[in-house]
């Protein structure tokens, strides 16, 4: 993996994921102040935006760098290399996604850690922690997957945003039957669930909750070494 941080850190690809970050907390402070017109934020109003920012903008918002990050191999011809090393498509990938989700954790962290010492107030931190760590592991991990298997990063982009569109008309038109398929969205059933806990005191969500979030992050990884599996001549004939 000390290749793929070198490269994160050669491309800019660490400094683009924490200004995403960044933007992603003051636009959820300024929907609140500028939109909403609330005169005094709290931490839970904060939090909670920044929450909503995350799930309704963030496919927008990470998907160019997450894509760039495994389409530049593509683009520079790299994967023979990554084969004359010993690499093959399965430690290619998943060495990508840890290397972009730990970094994006460490993100999520300070970002938690600067508003909660601001506010002087920590009750929600692991909750947030997971929450936000699980939104952006999904995006991760469906944005990485569709850009192994185009061809450059633009159609990588494209079908992602398809992806997510498609995702959220048919949590509108059913949550019950398609809810599975976006459970974060706004339209879903667990999001006002969320509002509320962090509304109150109770420190975490119910472990129905939090099983649901975990079945399908698996879902998604399985899915994944699926693909990855009949992708395998793909990944080789895009990158050589």
């Amino acid at each position: 993996m000390k290749l793929e941080f070198k490269k994160s850190i050669s491309n800019k690809v660490f400094i683009i994921l924490g200004s995403m970050f960044v933007f992603l907390f003051l636009l959820g402070y300024f929907l609140l102040v500028g939109i909403d017109k609330v005169s005094n934020v709290t931490p839970e109003m904060f939090f909670f935006s920044s929450y909503t920012v995350a799930t309704q903008f963030g496919l927008m918002l990470f998907s160019f760098v997450i894509a760039f990050f495994i389409n530049r191999e593509y683009t520079n011809k790299n994967i023979l290399f990554y084969k004359l090393i010993g690499e093959n498509i399965y430690t290619f990938f998943y060495k990508k996604i840890a290397v972009l989700f730990l970094e994006c954790f460490v993100f999520i962290g300070l970002g938690l850690l600067v508003i909660s010492l601001t506010y002087h107030d920590f009750s929600h931190f692991t909750l947030l922690l997971f929450l936000f760590s699980a939104v952006i592991l999904q995006y991760i991990l469906i944005i990485g997957t569709i850009s192994m298997l185009c061809p450059n990063i633009l159609i990588s982009i494209g079908v992602s945003i398809v992806y997510w569109i498609t995702s959220v008309i048919l949590v509108a038109i059913s949550n019950k039957t398609f809810g599975f398929i976006a459970p974060f969205e706004a339209g879903n059933t667990m999001y006002p669930r969320i509002e509320r806990v962090l509304q109150s005191d109770n420190m975490a969500l119910g472990n129905n909750d939090i099983l649901f979030i975990i079945l399908y992050l698996v879902s998604i990884i399985i899915i994944n070494a699926i693909i990855l599996r009949f992708s395998k001549t793909r990944w080789i004939k895009m990158g050589i």
